[in-house]
Parts: C-alpha cells; sequence; structure tokens
C-alpha cells in the first residue's frame, strides 16, 4: 500500500509525523512558492520524498525531518540550502531552467542531476568540506543537456552514471568540475559522456565502469592516472600533462571478445585514445592470460596498413600477431593495438 500524498500550501507549512505514514510518503510544492524557509516538514519513518519548484533567483532553507529524498525544479539561479535537513539521503535538481546552488549539504548526502534538458551548471557547497580527505557522492539519471556540476572543495568524487526514467535515453551528458579533486571513481549502469576539469586531479578510476561506455575528456588537468575495464568501449581524450592510460581484461575468461565479423560491431568493441602524445603520455594493458608483444616485420605491418578497411586490418592483424600475442599496427592516421588471447568469440 502506498503512502500518502501532501501538498504544501503558500503559508508557513508544518507537516508533522503524525500526518505521515511508515510506507514512504510524498510532500509536493510543485509550484513556485509554495516551499518557504518557514515551511517545516517531518516524513516520520519510511522513505519520504520532497518535490518542490524554486523560482528564479529564490533562496529556501526548510526545516525537514526524515525527508530522504528531494527533487527540486529550480528556476534561473534559485538555491536551495539543507542547513535545517537531517536524514537527507538524496538531493537532486531535477530539470532546471538554468544555473542552479545546493548549499549547507551534508558529505553523506548523494547530489543529482536528472532528466535536465537547458545545460545550466549546478554548484554543489558542501557543508563541512574543510579536511583534506572529504568523499562526496555524485549521480546522474536522464541528464541529457549537456550540464555541468560544480564542486569545490572535495578531494574524492564517486560518480554513478544510472538509468533514469526515460527509456529512450542512453547516454548522461554532464560537465564536471572539481577544484580541490585528486581522485574521481566512475560507475554505473549508464553511458556516461563528460568533460572533467580539475587542476589537481591524479587519479580518475573507471574501472567499475564495465556495463556502460564512458566517453572521457581532460580539461584543465596535468597528468592523470586513468583505469579502464576493457568490457566497454571507452574513449578516452588526455589533457596537456602527461597521462597514464591502463586497461584491464583485455584477455582471459573476464574480456569481452571482440566482434570484427563487421565494421560497426568492430567500432563498438574499441577502446580509443586520443590526443596520445608519444614520450609523454603512458599506455598500459594488463590481462588474466599471459600475452606477449608481437613482432611483425615492415613487410606485414605494411601489409596491414594498405588493407582496404578497418576491418581488414583488424583481422589480418590479428592472424599476424597469432594467439596470446598483443600487436600494435598503424591504419590511416591512428595507431592500434590489437590483444588476441587465443579464445573463440
Amino acid at each position: 500500500m502506498p503512502g500518502t500524498t501532501l501538498s504544501l500550501t503558500a503559508g508557513d507549512d508544518a507537516v508533522s509525523s503524525a500526518q505521515t505514514t511508515n510506507r514512504g510518503d510524498t510532500i509536493l510544492a510543485n509550484t513556485a512558492g509554495l516551499l518557504s524557509s518557514a515551511d517545516e516538514v517531518d516524513g516520520g519513518r519510511g522513505v519520504d520524498t520532497l518535490k518542490a519548484t524554486l523560482a528564479a533567483a529564490a533562496v529556501v532553507s526548510p526545516t525537514l525531518t526524515s525527508v530522504e529524498k528531494v527533487f527540486i525544479t529550480a528556476g534561473a539561479g534559485a538555491e536551495f540550502s539543507a542547513a535545517k535537513a537531517t536524514g537527507l539521503a538524496e538531493l537532486w535538481v531535477d530539470a532546471a531552467a538554468g544555473a542552479a546552488t545546493f548549499s549547507n549539504v551534508n558529505l553523506a548526502t548523494t547530489v543529482g542531476i536528472q532528466n535536465s534538458g537547458a545545460g545550466g551548471a549546478l554548484t554543489v557547497k558542501f557543508a563541512g568540506a574543510t579536511g583534506t580527505a572529504d568523499t562526496a557522492n555524485i549521480a546522474f539519471a536522464d541528464a541529457t543537456g549537456g550540464d555541468e556540476i560544480i564542486v569545490a572543495g572535495v578531494e574524492t568524487l564517486k560518480v554513478q552514471s544510472t538509468p533514469g526514467s526515460v527509456a529512450a535515453t542512453t547516454t548522461n551528458q554532464v560537465r564536471i568540475t572539481a577544484d580541490q579533486a585528486e581522485k574521481i571513481t566512475i560507475f554505473g549502469g549508464q553511458a556516461l559522456t563528460t568533460t572533467v576539469t580539475g587542476a589537481k586531479l591524479s587519479v580518475i578510476d573507471a574501472s567499475p565502469m564495465f556495463m556502460a561506455a564512458l566517453d572521457l575528456t581532460l580539461a584543465g588537468t596535468q597528468g592523470v592516472s586513468i583505469a579502464l575495464n576493457a568490457q566497454a568501449a571507452h574513449k578516452v581524450t588526455l589533457g596537456t600533462g602527461a597521462d597514464t592510460v591502463s586497461i584491464a581484461s583485455l584477455a582471459g575468461m573476464v574480456a569481452k571478445n571482440m566482434d570484427i565479423s563487421t565494421a560497426a560491431t568492430l567500432d563498438a568493441s574499441a577502446i580509443q585514445v586520443a590526443s596520445f602524445v608519444s614520450g609523454t603520455d603512458m599506455l598500459q594493458l594488463t590481462s588474466s592470460n599471459p600475452a606477449t608483444k608481437a613482432t611483425p616485420g615492415s613487410a606485414e605491418l605494411a601489409s596491414i596498413a594498405a588493407s582496404s578497411s578497418l576491418l581488414a586490418a583488424a583481422t589480418l592483424a590479428a592472424t599476424t600477431g597469432g594467439a596470446n600475442k598483443a600487436i600494435a599496427f598503424r591504419y590511416g592516421a591512428d595507431t592500434y593495438i590489437l590483444v588476441n588471447d587465443g579464445a573463440a568469440a
């Protein structure tokens, strides 16, 4: 049996736990101006949700007790303060009309962007982010507007890319700007396209991102170690520093088979590393099955390079390198590395 639904009014509301249930209640303030700093809501037991709309430039700080999820549809320049919220587990901006701010957010609260389309910037100010090892959790769902999330003063970010309620959405598109972040972990079951900006960033661990593809671009970084899992067709565009890309699960029982039956399936099996500078950047390949470097002759490499298509080049390279070998070859303007673990697809 579902919980109850309550609507706030234009006055000063006081919703007590006596008015709510333990089955997950919903509190609505879907018209701008209904949620104010004078409102008090106690959700009581259960996982309760507040859905509110804020007018442009509005600043609101309601008293929330045991309201676990808050979804804010923000007008341009609106600010929601969680200073008087206790028990808040998730705080989402839902279809913002422009730039918005979440302030005084507890580090234990997951902050998310969903149903976006305007491409606004969400600035998140975490309360207590004054140490040298703070961690915050970020989530995206149906974020397709090219939004930006700006996080200050947090050293470690955990970023989850998840499917939302819109079946047609296949990729979240969000920029991440984190001035103090040193490490970012990326995971989830929805593809993510993101540009990460952070001068202090040194590690991006995307190895848990094996169910969906990551399209990652570095900006303003000074040398980042990036970990990828070869089970998805990731793309990484490196920054100006000395970057290291480590790719795991290239061969062995947990590896994803490369499908070279068609050009389209080959492209979907590949991991792309762009803006790689030889002598500056580094590529590290690991697998559970031992694979050694193939040493094709110049004539063999020339034959691969002269192939009629990338599909033909990859097929020839696999045959030339042989089983349990990693072979590097050029085709067109790019360099490719193919790992053949000798296992049947």
